[in-house]
This record gives C-alpha cells, structure tokens and sequence, in this order.
C-alpha cells in the first residue's frame, strides 16, 4: 500500500515551505501524484450603518486580498516548478471563517494533506482552521510540517503515541504506507495502566503484535511522563529516539475541553518539532 495522491495546502509560499517539500518528498519516493492547493482568505463583510459604505470599503478589501493572492500564488507555483517534478496547482478563495471546510473539501480527493504547523506569525489561527478542518470534516488524514523542516528522511524511524483510543487506531490505519517502508516503528504509551477496555493486560503489547503480522519492525516503551504533560512526553521521547514522524490520533478529547483546558494535540500542533500524522 501507498499514496498515490498528495496535497499541500497552502497560504504563503515562504511560511508554508516544509509542507510544500515534504508533499514533494512523498510525491517523489512513493511515485504519487502531487497536489497543492493554494487558499486565499478573503475578508469578512465589515460592519455598517450605510450599506453604501459597506459595499465600498468591502470591494476595496477584497481587491487588495485578491492582489495580494495572485502575487503569492506566482510564487508558490515558481516553488513548485523549480524541482522540475510535475504538479497540479488549484487556486481557492473563500472567506476566513470558511476556509477549514474548503480546504477539507479538497483534502477528500487525497490520499494525505500536507500542511504548515501553526506558528506564532501570520496566518496562525487559519492554519490551525485549516488542520482541524481536514481532521473533522475530510476524513483523510493531516500530515503537519514543523517549521524549517528540510529531510532528507520521513517515516524512516516512526514513534506511535499509542492510548488505545479510537483516534489513535485510525492515526495507525493512515501510517500504514509509511509502517509498510520503517525501519522501526516504536509503540509509545504514557503512565499506561492494564485496562480491560483500553490498553489490555500489558499497555502496548496488542497494538505491536497487530503491526508484527503486517511485517512492522516494532518495539514497545512505555514511559513515565514524571509529571510532565502527555505532549512533552511523547515529543522528549520521540526525539530521544531519533523519530522522524510521529504518528497519533487527534483530539480525542473535545475540540472546546482542548481550547479551554489544553490537550495533547493542541500542544503538539503548537510545539512539535518532527512532522505529525494525525487522524481523528
């Protein structure tokens, strides 16, 4: 098994550059098809007494996003035409508050959607729109770059965050391509307890037995967090090993609890520092 159709999704060529080089990547080493959709957030209708303002100040807005999109699409089809690969470049403007179910649209015609990890910068609170999008309404899985990702491996030596949840299991599900090529794949659960209705009687034995059948090179660490929150954790721990993906599933818990309370994946969206599969 392997992809055959790769997307990137993207809002500026600069800020979005390892997502763009890690769907080239893929593309390259699994010989699929490569995609990028480039989203141009246009404003919402502002706030008026006088509809003649508004239809005014509105046009004027939308004029300079659409000026400015066009200009950065050139450069992000530039990017895209220097590594001398073949690719299909989709233009798409929809308004701000729409674009995570625009770029899940897109995303359902993939076999994975590439996309930047929000950063502390412009474009942040769309890109993380745009993750959640595709991980709540695609059903494909989101694979998120981390900043100033360059290579040259991916997928090569894979850390699971295994919590015997339904997330989880659909995260294991869409790695597969990338199980199938590993050199080793390691199962990590945190303060994992036996549990009839979770983990089993040894936290991670199952899920690694599964991945021996399909021929996975798999070992199983089961880990101490020592206080520390479930996302520092796995993140300490995969780069201990020397991960080059992490592979997990996605809010299971509430989108809202994850917001008010923090979670893992909100986190690691914010502070990974290896690429993420993730599946919801």
């Amino acid at each position: 098994m392997s992809f055959k159709d790769i997307l990137a999704i993207v809002l500026d060529a600069a800020i979005d550059e390892p997502a763009i080089a890690i769907a080239e990547h893929l593309s390259a080493a699994q010989g699929a098809h490569l995609s990028a959709a480039f989203l141009t957030a246009l404003p919402d209708e502002p706030l008026a007494y006088e509809p003649t303002v508004v239809a005014g100040v509105w046009a004027e807005l939308l004029n300079r996003a659409r000026g400015q999109a066009v200009a950065e699409q050139n450069h992000v089809k530039a990017r895209l035409a220097a590594s001398g690969r073949p690719f299909e470049l989709r233009t798409v403007e929809a308004l701000g508050r729409d674009l995570g179910r625009v770029a899940a649209v897109h995303a359902r015609y993939a076999d994975v959607a590439v996309m930047a990890r929000p950063r502390e910068d412009r474009g942040s609170d769309l890109r993380l729109d745009m993750i959640e999008g595709v991980l709540f309404h695609a059903g494909r899985p989101a694979l998120v770059a981390p900043p100033d990702w360059a290579g040259p491996h991916l997928g090569t030596r894979i850390a699971i965050a295994w919590d015997a949840s339904r997330e989880a299991t659909r995260a294991l599900a869409e790695a597969r391509p990338f199980l199938a090529q590993c050199a080793l794949a390691s199962v990590l659960t945190i303060d994992a307890k036996p549990k009839a209705f979770g983990h089993g009687e040894q936290p991670g034995l199952n899920v690694a037995a599964h991945l021996k059948r399909r021929g996975v090179n798999v070992e199983v660490r089961n880990i101490d967090s020592m206080g520390r929150p479930v996302a520092k954790s796995v993140l300490d721990e995969a780069e201990a090993i020397g991960a080059d993906l992490i592979v997990m599933g996605a809010y299971a818990h509430s989108r809202l609890r994850e917001m008010v309370f923090g979670g893992a994946t909100r986190e690691l969206l914010e502070t990974a520092t290896v690429p993420l599969l993730m599946a919801h």
